[in-house]
């Protein structure tokens, strides 16, 4: 797929054809526009792939474009790639959608990338028959029509995540009476730290550290994961990538004062439209540190700062695995809600 050098270039029509597409198909999956991308935001991090080689396929019929599939391939892995299906929903053609999966997949096996996996939206408020996580924690509608379309191609649900929503025009009293006790909890052996990216230099070689960790620590259901490190340049780069794309980023971080270590962080990010969602990126507590309800203080801060910082998003939206109750219990407390589903899905090539 050819990506212009901005939305506004004359040659941008595929390119905005096919975040039309994506935007198109997530909101009639998930029954909600919660999960909208802004094209210009989206186009800086597609040409990035210092740390991701990244490829993209546009199909046709006639001159009309009917689909794109992209592959992403991290270059720390050997093994795993992601790969995503776009289709416009009032165009879906089950033979053209199995035909550009299929391309995808032998672009991967050219690769030498054999263990794949995908995502795709759920309503919340799907109902009819389920096919179960095989982690024993949440379900998808069968009958949605990228339920079909995976099963179909060899796909097995490896993980079900729960998309969640926080009001942040609402009220912040469950957030700050959490975090009163969180805070008393945790004890005098750790505090709390925030900024808006750039990160502190005395802070960066940790909380690197603590990225470094999420896709290991993080539960993972039946999906394939192999390490993808982080160090302070990589957190550089991100910074940079997302200062190019008009975004803000803010981190709040718990450090446990004896060693000086991240024990936990949290993440938020918005785009140039201040009005727009807030997207929680990562959250984590350090395995070593867990049962401190650091999870809770990373959380409440960065809600509380983050309502200060950027007044105008309606909502923080998050994602976290339905087998992660710990979580879960953090996030309902504060006050998140469910908003959507999606199924995390993988397949090994032969």
């Amino acid at each position: 797929m050819h990506l212009p050098a901005s939305v506004e270039s004359p040659d941008a029509g595929e390119f905005l054809a096919f975040t039309g597409a994506a935007n198109a198909m997530w909101r009639s999956d998930s029954s909600t526009d919660l999960f909208r991308e802004d094209p210009a935001e989206w186009l800086v991090g597609l040409r990035e792939t210092t740390y991701v080689d990244k490829s993209g396929i546009v199909a046709r019929r006639g001159e009309e474009i009917v689909g794109f599939a992209g592959l992403a391939c991290p270059r720390a892995a050997k093994r795993t790639a992601h790969v995503d299906i776009v289709i416009h929903p009032d165009r879906r053609d089950d033979d053209e959608a199995d035909a550009l999966l299929a391309e995808i997949e032998r672009r991967a096996r050219e690769r030498g990338r054999t263990s794949l996996r995908a995502f795709a939206f759920a309503s919340a408020d799907a109902g009819g028959d389920r096919l179960p996580s095989p982690t024993g924690s949440g379900s998808l509608p069968r009958d949605a029509w990228q339920t079909r379309f995976l099963v179909r191609n060899g796909y097995a649900l490896g993980q079900v995540e729960r998309a969640s929503v926080f009001d942040l025009q609402g009220s912040f009293e469950a957030v700050d009476r959490l975090l009163e006790a969180a805070v008393a909890k945790a004890g005098p052996d750790y505090r709390v730290a925030w900024w808006q990216t750039p990160t502190p230099e005395e802070h960066i070689e940790g909380y690197a550290a603590a990225i470094s960790r999420l896709d290991g620590d993080a539960p993972s259901g039946e999906l394939p994961v192999e390490a993808d490190p982080w160090d302070a340049q990589r957190v550089r780069d991100r910074e940079d990538l997302k200062r190019r794309a008009g975004q803000t980023m803010a981190v709040t971080v718990v450090i446990h004062e004896p060693t000086g270590q991240v024990a936990a962080y949290n993440e938020l990010v918005i785009g140039a439209d201040r009005t727009a969602p807030t997207e929680n990126y990562g959250t984590l507590v350090m395995p070593e540190h867990r049962g401190r309800r650091l999870g809770t203080i990373v959380k409440c801060v960065g809600l509380r700062r983050w309502s200060e910082l950027v007044p105008t998003s309606p909502v923080v939206r998050t994602f976290n695995a339905e087998e992660n109750r710990y979580m879960l219990d953090v996030n309902e407390a504060v006050g998140f809600r469910p908003a959507a589903y999606t199924g995390e899905w993988t397949k090994e090539l032969t």
